[in-house]
């Protein structure tokens, strides 16, 4: 692996001069390279300087969901990250779902666009439908009511129904089909994308659509960035060693430290992963390649030999030898429906408004109602004037579409197909605050 930092050393111009800026002394082995991240190595360089390639051979131009000082931050994959996706997807899909034996629908209710998540996986499985005669796929986006109404008159025809969405859209899903009895009994299942969930919230997934709660692709996802490409996806048996851990809490805080057990997936043999003061760290070689990149995510290895003492026979020997562990997002973020919505950007912003009584201090807080997430932001300020509230709920939202394309295609759809909105702004004094009150910006 050295040696590829030696060729990426010599070949792409913006990592040689990254090394300059970051490196004091010369390197000579692997822990003296220094980390790069998003913020001083991918926005820091023109993208032509990022690669040992020339733009122009890049297969693909797609975009990360977005909310940099840029905005959007552009990405270029190789055709050969593509073909090698295809098949893995053709392979999980057949040994977990059967869509070699069973007439299967897909439904993709993702962004599209130039968002490489949603983009490449529509395009995958059209490409996957188009060469095998028990797939359909339809590809609806973020539009649920349409989705739903594709399900509810196409579903009958198929023996399955596998639902691409983020974890958070089941709960609308659900309250748009729940009169449907035939297609909450073991009809639907979730591969999903974009942000952690709990093994509580698997469980009851699996119950609301007709399985036994121990059911493990009722929702099962995969790890990865439009930066770094795919790192792990769940297993039977990385599940299934998460909901040991999630019954089991005594053994999970003395493993992880923590009550509630982090995500669980087998590591893609295509990266290394490092875990640098709690957080990992990838090398991975591709058309814009990566040495010790910081994905700013929380999370380490385990080494199953570890944790041998603790689990059956049976469950042990099943897992791989390294099992790639994750936590979520290190900084603090708001996610809404899978797009990470930065809270230090969100405070710069509203302290920038010019005339505009902020006094420092917002909270957000998750309300469900109906099953349904709902995010109320209360922003504290210094005078209470009737315009304020209007004028507030505009310049947030305005900035939060500007600032994530991806949220900017999935509110107005996600907020129609619940029949309200799904950002509250509400106003209050600072001065009313208790001075011992401790705060945070996410509640």
């Amino acid at each position: 692996m050295f040696d590829f930092f030696l060729k990426v050393k010599k070949e792409v111009k913006a990592y040689e001069e990254f090394l300059q800026k970051n490196s004091s002394s010369k390197i000579e082995k692997w822990e003296d390279i220094p980390l790069c991240d998003k913020a001083n190595y991918l926005l820091e360089y023109p993208i032509e300087d990022l690669s040992s390639e020339d733009v122009s051979k890049a297969f693909l131009i797609g975009t990360s969901s977005g909310f940099s000082k840029s905005g959007s931050v552009f990405w270029l994959k190789e055709a050969t990250d593509e073909s090698a996706y295809l098949e893995a997807i053709k392979k999980i899909f057949i040994d977990e779902y059967e869509i070699d034996k069973k007439k299967t629908l897909f439904i993709v209710s993702l962004a599209f666009g130039t968002w490489i998540g949603g983009m490449q996986i529509a395009t995958t499985l059209r490409m996957l439908a188009s060469n095998m005669e028990n797939v359909t796929i339809a590809t609806p986006s973020l539009d649920l009511n349409e989705a739903t109404q594709i399900v509810k008159k196409f579903g009958k025809f198929y023996d399955r129904v596998i639902w691409i969405c983020n974890p958070s859209s089941i709960n609308i899903i659900y309250s748009l089909m729940k009169d449907d009895k035939s297609l909450l009994d073991k009809k639907l299942v979730f591969p999903v994308v974009g942000e952690y969930f709990s093994e509580d919230f698997r469980e009851e997934v699996a119950l609301k659509f007709g399985y036994d709660k121990e059911y493990v692709y009722s929702i099962k996802t995969g790890y990865g960035s439009a930066d770094a490409g795919d790192l792990g996806i769940e297993s039977v048996a990385t599940v299934n060693l998460r909901k040991f851990f999630n019954n089991n809490i005594d053994i999970t805080r003395k493993v992880f430290g923590t009550e509630e057990a982090p995500m669980m997936f087998v590591k893609s043999p295509k990266a290394l992963v490092e875990s640098i003061n709690g957080e990992l760290v990838v090398t991975k070689d591709q058309f814009i390649p990566l040495v010790r990149y910081n994905t700013k995510d929380a999370g380490n290895i385990l080494k199953k030999s570890e944790i041998k003492k603790y689990i059956d026979e049976k469950l042990y020997e099943n897992l791989p030898d390294e099992i790639l562990y994750v936590f979520g997002r290190v900084s603090d973020s708001v996610i809404f429906y899978g797009t990470n919505l930065n809270v230090s950007e969100i405070k710069k912003y509203l302290a920038s408004l010019n005339g505009m009584s902020y006094g420092g201090l917002f909270e957000v807080k998750e309300v469900v109602e109906d099953e349904i997430s709902c995010f109320e932001f209360t922003i504290y300020v210094e005078e209470l004037k009737e315009a304020l509230h209007v004028e507030y709920k505009k310049a947030l939202m305005e900035f939060l579409k500007k600032s994530s394309n991806e949220f900017n295609a999935k509110y107005e759809k996600l907020s129609n197909a619940v029949g309200k909105e799904l950002i509250e702004v509400k106003l209050k004094l600072i001065s009313e605050l208790k001075i011992d009150k401790k705060h945070r910006y996410i509640k």
